[in-house]
């Protein structure tokens, strides 16, 4: 799943909002007259597009910085609600993490929770099909263990933490752990 922040656009949306703005000036220009294109519209359309621009990049910002927020939200909630699931199907057995990942909730397993292909002998699962969500904050999926529940630390660039004798997962944030 791609997801959008004003870091990976060809132009920040701030500009383009700016551009807008000045697309339908000249518009309402060229409508209601006949005559040429002044100095003076030429300096009420950059101004324009300057306002626009500086007034909307805060704003967007902002709005990016709440995407992200909610996004990390649902994904932990995600994760956290499959990992209960996978506990009630294996008599609360907790996933194992294998090289950053939890092979149990992205295939079938069977009753023990050894991975396979779904059928008679791999009824449960997969948890996640789609894979492990992806932390927007660092842009990693990656579990990491953690001895401690909540963390104190990350040592790599996961994006989330996982405390395998209670099966809690925390997100990795730019400023801490969440």
């Amino acid at each position: 799943m791609t997801e959008l922040s004003l870091s990976n656009l060809p132009l920040p949306m701030s500009v383009v909002f700016g551009m807008i703005a000045g697309g339908v000036y000249l518009l309402s220009c060229f409508r209601h007259r006949h005559g040429a294109f002044t100095m003076m519209d030429t300096l009420i359309l950059v101004s324009l597009m300057g306002v626009v621009t500086a007034a909307s990049s805060p704003l967007l910002e902002s709005a990016d910085e709440s995407a992200k927020a909610a996004v990390l939200q649902k994904n932990l909630r995600v994760l956290r609600q499959q990992i209960e699931l996978y506990k009630l199907d294996h008599g609360d057995q907790m996933p194992l993490l294998f090289k950053g990942e939890f092979p149990q909730l992205t295939s079938a397993t069977n009753a023990e929770g050894v991975p396979g292909p779904r059928g008679d002998q791999f009824p449960y699962g997969p948890y996640l099909p789609g894979g492990l969500p992806t932390n927007p904050y660092t842009g990693s999926s990656v579990v990491e263990p953690t001895e401690t529940f909540p963390p104190i630390e990350t040592k790599g660039t996961a994006g989330w933490l996982y405390h395998q004798p209670s099966g809690r997962v925390a997100a990795v944030l730019p400023n801490g752990i969440d």
